[in-house]
């Protein structure tokens, strides 16, 4: 007897239709709603899908609550929502950051995530390989990391959040951050960055950590490592359909102690970014991540 498809239910944007009707073709997992803060819009992707439509996303986590949830559109997934997926029998996913007012999240920090933030670099292969590499080596001198999307596959503030988690996962809080975007205007909050952006990230050891991050360019995921006359290049090929995928057909699995992202912690990295392309000089994080330490 074939095994019954895992159901979810997606709270997308427009433009990432297509990446919802992959992750729809793979295997085991089937779509069984869908939802889109563009009313009209919704009404046509779940034809498409040939699926429920929901027109209010809390309505879409109380109602499917026997669903795993995905939340895909961008700013979507705020604060206020996080006691009402917590409430939710099933798990929910998010691949757009945590957003909110400052205090509120102050408030999320420390407590088990709402939804797990996926994809998450930390959860790759790619992850294993440095620690590995650091077990052998010890820390890496230089960290550069590449992550690009196209449109519809994410933003830029979701790539800079995967970055920052990963970079304080492996080295640690970076002393100072120095970011450059190519936004005419930068935003007020971090989750609405858009478009292309460097990071420099130096630490107190004098180590120090490059990013590159762009929603502008076809979906790139990789890590170089040098440290003392040695260097890794590390390449995670897996899709983001696959991804999200993966992350619905082992949902199971979610739980307190499953690898998440310390989202309030890492948007204040985040938020120092955009700071710093604001100011056009290099933020000190400690100023930030001291209202998430108190």
């Amino acid at each position: 007897m074939a095994k019954k498809p895992i159901s979810f239910v997606a709270w997308i944007a427009p433009s990432q239709t297509d990446l919802l009707l992959e992750v729809q073709k793979l295997k085991g997992v089937q779509c069984v709603a869908v939802g889109t803060s563009e009313l009209n819009a919704s009404t046509e992707i779940a034809s498409a899908l040939n699926t429920e439509h929901c027109a209010d996303l809390r309505t879409m986590v109380t109602k499917f609550d026997d669903a795993l949830l995905w939340i895909a559109e961008p700013s979507a997934y705020d604060s206020s929502l996080c006691e009402l997926l917590r409430s939710r029998t099933s798990p929910s996913i998010t691949s757009t950051p945590l957003t909110g007012a400052l205090m509120e999240l102050v408030d999320e920090a420390g407590k088990t995530p709402a939804a797990f933030y996926v994809p998450l670099l930390r959860r790759s292969n790619t992850h294993g390989e440095l620690l590995d590499d650091i077990e052998q080596f010890g820390l890496p001198e230089l960290l550069h990391i590449t992550m690009t999307c196209a449109q519809g596959e994410g933003t830029l503030s979701a790539r800079l959040f995967d970055a920052m988690d990963f970079i304080d996962n492996i080295i640690g809080t970076p002393e100072t951050v120095y970011a450059a975007c190519d936004s005419e205007v930068v935003p007020e909050e971090a989750c609405d960055l858009r478009g292309n952006m460097t990071v420099h990230l130096k630490f107190a050891d004098q180590r120090s950590a490059t990013l590159l991050l762009s929603d502008h360019a076809e979906w790139r995921r990789s890590v170089y490592a040098v440290n003392k006359g040695h260097s890794l290049l590390m390449e995670d090929d897996a899709s983001l359909a696959s991804l999200i995928h993966g992350a619905i057909a082992s949902s199971n699995e979610f739980s307190s102690g499953h690898t998440h992202a310390d989202a309030p912690r890492v948007l204040a990295l985040c938020e120092a970014a955009r700071l710093s392309c604001l100011t056009g000089a290099p933020e000190h994080s400690s100023s930030i991540l001291g209202m998430f330490d108190s």
